[in-house]
């Protein structure tokens, strides 16, 4: 039902004219008590013809801020749609901004909804900040100790900031793609980094070597940065040094591969075994349907804002930063088969 000034007027013992000055702001001779009491009244239903008195009752906006690193990779929009989902679930209104990989429009955007007065934030880092640590790292760690809301990052985390952090269980997911490779015969596994920030993925990758006995050779593994070009540069010379599977750090990566695979005359899985990671979209519609660990986005947004609101429903309550990790599932399709000369 929607409530009214008289609604507010009946419930606090005034008259409608009370409620209005009070709830716009206006100088009247009316005491503290009863401003308070309307106030108190209005926030309780949220009463939406001024936004501004409710939040001066209660101190807060129900609103949320999101930071995106971007908006082309397809796991971020529905991390976002996870967190917009729990937080209409709870009243909340969610600002979004993208920040194009950049630090400084990341601390810009940092500032904007910091003066909006948005009640809490969710935040995943810019790759910059990683990659040009000596710049940006302890400006962006700077900024966000000094804000005055609660802040939960995502999937890319500040060693030194402590926060809650929500976020795939990465060196494990490394270790599950590395595995599976190993399971099917292969030992000459190649593997393409991603960014700073996801290392764990590579430490699972080598995790998963050492455990059965092969060296990590350093020639078998190749640095990129996510992107489809960054996955063919890696694949062409990793398939020079004669490897039969190849782990990719993400699945735009593995498109990459695919390509420069099907530019050597290999195929995909009899030559070259494949296996990426995300399960995004293009995973199920790549030439041949791509193995990848499933990282369920919009699970951990929804998990990021449910923390988020829990630090917001309790403000004075001591409690120290949290690691909120999801177990990797193995999605198993078509890309990943034996050796060649063994069965497929």
């Amino acid at each position: 039902m929607r409530i009214t000034a008289k609604d507010i007027a009946r419930e606090a013992g005034v008259s409608e004219t009370t409620v209005s000055l009070v709830l716009n702001g206006r100088p009247a001779r009316i005491s503290e008590k009863t401003r308070k009491r309307v106030l108190e009244i209005a926030a309780k239903y949220r009463f939406a013809s001024n936004q501004i008195a409710v939040s001066l009752a209660t101190r807060k906006t129900y609103t949320l801020g999101i930071i995106l690193p971007n908006l082309t990779n397809p796991l971020f929009p529905r991390l976002a749609a996870g967190v917009e989902k729990h937080a209409q679930k709870n009243d909340y209104a969610l600002f979004l901004c993208n920040c194009e990989e950049s630090a400084s429009l990341f601390l810009h955007y940092l500032e904007v909804l910091q003066r909006r007065c948005t009640d809490g934030l969710i935040v995943l880092l810019p790759s910059e900040v990683d990659e040009r640590p000596d710049q940006f790292y302890q400006k962006v760690h700077e900024a966000l100790s000094a804000s005055q809301v609660p802040v939960v990052l995502v999937e890319r985390r500040m060693k030194d900031h402590p926060c809650d952090f929500v976020c795939i269980d990465n060196r494990r997911g490394g270790e599950l793609a590395t595995e599976y490779l190993l399971s099917m015969g292969h030992t000459r596994i190649g593997h393409i980094t991603g960014t700073p920030f996801f290392a764990e993925r590579t430490r699972g990758y080598k995790d998963a070597l050492e455990s059965c006995g092969i060296s990590v050779e350093p020639r078998w593994m190749a640095e990129g940065d996510f992107s489809i070009e960054s996955g063919y540069r890696g694949a062409r010379r990793l398939l020079a040094e004669r490897v039969t599977a190849i782990f990719a750090g993400n699945d735009e990566m593995a498109l990459g591969v695919s390509k420069a695979a099907t530019e050597a005359g290999l195929r995909i899985p009899e030559d070259l075994s494949l296996v990426g990671f995300d399960d995004n979209p293009i995973a199920k519609v790549m030439p041949v349907p791509l193995t990848t660990i499933l990282q369920p986005g919009e699970t951990m947004g929804e998990k990021a804002c449910e923390v988020l609101l829990d630090r917001l429903s309790n403000p004075d309550e001591e409690r120290e930063p949290q690691d909120f990790l999801f177990d990797p599932v193995l999605i198993t399709r078509r890309s990943v088969c034996p050796p060649a000369g063994k069965n497929c």
